[in-house]
């Protein structure tokens, strides 16, 4: 196979090439790969490579680069920088201790994985533009820089840790919500968040032991968003992966309406508005928390739609929706379209205030054995349906 590579060099149209498990080295990437000027895919994972190879950095259309189980140690002295359209990287399976702060120049970067790199001790401070970052299985990982930079530039940022245990040894789940709504929640975002945790912090100030839990929607403009929790397992050990899912509806009251014998009702419509399904790719050890958050702006636009119509809803403002008689949001952490779903032994939900950004401690995780839920807030306002 390497005598055969600088042949590539002259098709000079080509846009997708895969040389996976090729047993190749730096040395067998020619100096003229750069040729390859539409190239944007490439896939070099299973080989034998040190660090990036200097000819690669020069793929200026490059969007999907793969070196996974490569057994990198760094991604050496090359310039990444003229990878400037990398969309995704695939760097999982390697040996690296640190991410080098070289990644920074990769300025559209919007997916990284570095799953399984069992040596990686320190996540620095990563790109504005990334909105997936996958660490699964990194089980050295210690340290995870401040997401203040992650969120600032994205509608969305998730961050997948499973079965990261010193990580969560070091933070605890409520830190790094912390840490992400003070770098999210005054911007209209949503993040996700999943890692090892046992116990749901009574922070979620509404707690059920239920795969779903419905709360009334405030009657009041101050709040700035809704943030969720559940533990989950998994619930089928002989499975390769399972899904675990957070889904939003708003359910709300119709005006009165007219039944088919004439008589006056009220109709409740339900409306999913927002989802996110993570994949659990492989056995979980112990229990996982599974945090999701999102704004009252990202909630809204679609609910405000729905209710009063597209031509009017960009001359609405979230505070004009909030309806007095019944409007309700319902969390779920199970889709019942998917056979594979994780299991869910309890959830929590709490609805998010601007003072809330400056009063989160760190409260210590404790269970409540109630089936039922339990309020803690005086933020949470009416009473709430259990069925």
């Amino acid at each position: 196979m390497a005598r055969m590579l600088p042949w590539l060099s002259v098709l000079s149209s080509l846009r997708i090439l895969k040389l996976r498990d090729c047993n190749l080295c730096e040395g067998d990437i020619p100096l003229d790969f750069s040729g390859l000027s539409c190239l944007m895919n490439l896939d070099l994972s299973g080989n034998n490579f040190i660090s990036i190879p200097a000819s690669l950095t020069r793929l200026s259309k490059l969007e999907f680069l793969r070196f996974s189980n490569c057994n990198m140690c760094s991604l050496g002295e090359a310039d990444i920088h003229g990878l400037s359209s990398l969309i995704s990287l695939d760097l999982s399976g390697n040996n690296f201790i640190t991410i080098p702060l070289a990644l920074t120049q990769l300025s559209r970067l919007v997916s990284l994985c570095l799953s399984n790199c069992k040596m990686l001790k320190f996540l620095p401070e990563l790109l504005t533009t990334i909105r997936y970052v996958s660490i699964d299985g990194c089980a050295s990982l210690e340290v995870a820089a401040s997401p203040s930079k992650v969120c600032n530039l994205v509608d969305e940022a998730h961050v997948y840790a499973i079965n990261c245990f010193k990580l969560a040894e070091n933070i605890n789940a409520l830190t790094l919500l912390r840490k992400h709504l003070k770098a999210c929640a005054n911007s209209r975002k949503e993040f996700a968040i999943f890692m090892p945790g046992s116990d749901i912090p009574e922070w979620f100030s509404q707690q059920k032991s239920d795969s779903s839990i419905k709360i009334p929607l405030p009657k009041d403009s101050q709040w700035i968003g809704v943030a969720s929790c559940c533990i989950f397992i998994n619930n089928d050990s002989s499975r390769d992966d399972e899904s675990i899912s957070s889904c939003a509806y708003i359910n709300f009251r119709n005006s009165e309406q007219a039944s088919r014998d004439g008589s006056i009702f009220r109709g409740r419509n339900r409306r999913m508005i927002s989802g996110t399904t993570g994949w659990v790719v492989r056995p979980l050890m112990k229990d996982h928390l599974f945090l999701h958050y999102w704004s009252r702006d990202k909630l809204y636009p679609i609910y405000m739609e729905y209710k009063y119509g597209h031509c009017e809803t960009n001359n609405l403002r979230a505070t004009d929706c909030l309806d007095h008689k019944c409007d309700e949001l319902e969390l779920s952490f199970s889709d019942l379209d998917v056979e594979d779903n994780a299991k869910v032994k309890k959830c929590g939900v709490r609805i998010v205030y601007e003072e809330d950004l400056e009063e989160i401690k760190e409260l210590q995780c404790h269970t409540t054995p109630s089936s039922h839920i339990h309020q803690h807030s005086a933020h949470n306002h009416g009473s709430v349906d259990t069925r």
